[in-house]
């Protein structure tokens, strides 16, 4: 007996849903690092060295927060695209067998 074998496109679908918002999640937070900044004097005279060690460190964040945004777009896109080329070829193969014998085929009894 011969087990078949089913993609799931309506869940990586799903799927593809849950990594956009993570994405839109994900932009909304750049953009809060984006407008949010502390001033220099906030630190005080004893930490003013510290504005010098954050920078970098929030520049960099900052960075990664942009790729992630980026490969969450880019991998929800691909999502989909995948689940929506396996429908079609699905159909197509289906479409394809159903019309492999003919329309007037007559099997012998």
């Amino acid at each position: 007996m011969t087990a078949a074998m089913e993609f799931p496109a309506a869940s990586v679908l799903q799927h593809a849903v849950a990594v956009s918002k993570a994405s839109e999640q994900m932009a909304q937070a750049r953009a809060a690092v984006r407008t949010v900044s502390v001033d220099t004097q906030a630190y005080g005279q004893l930490c003013q060295f510290l504005p010098g060690l954050l920078s970098p460190l929030f520049g960099s964040a900052a960075e990664v927060m942009n790729e992630a945004v980026d490969a969450l777009t880019e991998t929800a896109l691909k999502l989909r695209a995948t689940a929506m080329a396996m429908d079609s070829t699905d159909a197509g193969t289906a479409n394809r067998l159903d019309n492999a014998g003919g329309p007037n085929l007559a099997l012998p009894l």
